[in-house]
């Protein structure tokens, strides 16, 4: 017991203390293994881990979409239509407990999330970099501009 709040503890310090970038790649991590944990969930035929699993990550790319800074152009435009695709291809999963929209979404968002890393490695982005500014609706924005 102790154990695991001693990870929790440390989970959330790293979470808060986490740079943009290492906070973008962490969302694309937790949404990656949610979308993994549901497709095996399907293969075993846990329809209610399919379902749990699969808001999870729904919850997380709509995280990621909520904190777009919309007033950032094109470059923002563009993502949240990406992230609304991803959202499409869970949703279809969920609601078909099909695995083939789960397997599309999950190779999308890897190579999303490797993308996003491989960025924020090029731009030398500090681990310890400052949080961006707040939406209205309390999530921090990106700043998908450089």
């Amino acid at each position: 017991m102790e154990a695991a709040a001693n990870h929790k503890r440390y989970q959330q310090v790293n979470v808060e203390t986490a740079s943009q970038g290492k906070l973008i790649v962490m969302l694309f991590n937790g949404a990656v293994q949610r979308a993994d944990k549901a497709l095996h969930a399907i293969e075993a035929g846990n329809l209610e881990n399919v379902h749990n699993h699969l808001v999870r990550a729904q919850d997380i790319i709509s995280e990621l979409r909520g904190a777009l800074n919309m007033d950032a152009g094109e470059v923002s435009d563009n993502l949240d239509r990406v992230y609304e695709y991803f959202q499409h291809l869970l949703i279809k999963a969920n609601v078909r407990k099909d695995p083939e929209p789960l397997r599309d979404v999950i190779e999308l968002m890897t190579l999303m999330r490797d993308t996003w890393a491989e960025l924020f490695a090029q731009t030398g982005e500090p681990a310890g970099a400052p949080k961006q500014s707040f939406n209205a609706h309390g999530s921090a924005l990106m700043n998908v501009q450089g």
